[in-house]
C-alpha cells in the first residue's frame, strides 16, 4: 500500500519504496489520483518494472561474472561450464541487460544453437547454465521472473543398448576361467 499524505499546499503526495528501499514520490491534486499512482507503481515493482531506479540495469556479462565468482562446484564441472559459457552463452547474451531478456529471446537462442548444428547435449547444457544464471538473478531481485521457462529443447537421442557378440562374451568368460 502506498504511503499517502496531504501537503500544506492541499495536494496529495504518494510515496512508494522499491525492493532496495529507494523511495519514489509524486504529487497530485486529488487523493484518489495519488492512491491510484501509488498502487500502479507497486504493481510495476511486483512485475519487475522498477520505476525510475537502476535496479536490474546490469549487463548479462557483468551479472554472469558475479554469478560465476559466487558459484561453488567441482573443478571438472567448472572447466566444462566455463567452456560452455565462453562458447555458447556469452557471445549471444553479453551486451544485453538482464531484465531485457525475454522468454521468446531464450527460445530463439535455443533455436539458433540447433540451427548451428550444436548437439542436443550441448544445447541442453548451455540452456541449463543460462537457466541457473537467470534463477540467481531472480534470487537477487534483479528480475522478478526468469525468462527460462517452458522452453522447447531438442530431444536427446536414445542410444540403443549394445550387447556383446558371442565371440566377445566367450572371450570374457575365458578370461574369468583363468587362474
Amino acid at each position: 500500500m502506498p504511503y499517502l499524505r496531504r501537503l500544506p499546499s492541499g495536494n496529495w503526495q504518494a510515496t512508494v519504496r522499491n525492493h532496495a528501499g529507494k523511495r519514489f514520490s509524486a504529487t497530485f491534486p486529488l487523493r484518489s489520483h495519488a492512491r491510484y499512482w501509488g498502487l500502479d507503481q507497486e504493481a510495476k515493482l511486483r512485475r519487475g518494472a522498477y520505476p525510475n531506479s537502476g535496479a536490474g540495469k546490469i549487463k548479462f556479462a557483468e551479472w554472469c561474472e558475479l554469478w560465476w565468482e559466487a558459484r561453488l562446484v567441482e573443478p571438472h564441472t567448472q572447466r566444462g561450464d566455463a567452456s560452455c559459457i565462453r562458447t555458447h552463452i556469452t557471445p549471444y547474451w553479453s551486451d544485453r541487460e538482464v531484465r531485457a531478456i525475454s522468454r521468446l529471446d531464450v527460445q530463439s537462442w535455443v533455436r539458433k544453437l540447433v540451427v548451428d548444428e550444436k548437439g542436443p547435449s550441448a544445447v541442453r547444457r548451455a540452456y541449463n547454465l543460462l537457466s541457473s544464471i537467470m534463477r540467481a538473478a531472480v534470487d537477487e531481485d534483479l528480475i522478478t521472473v526468469t525468462p527460462c521457462r517452458r522452453i522447447d529443447l531438442p530431444p536427446e537421442p536414445v542410444k540403443p543398448p549394445q550387447w556383446f557378440t558371442v565371440e566377445q562374451a566367450q572371450a570374457v568368460l575365458d578370461e574369468l576361467d583363468q587362474p
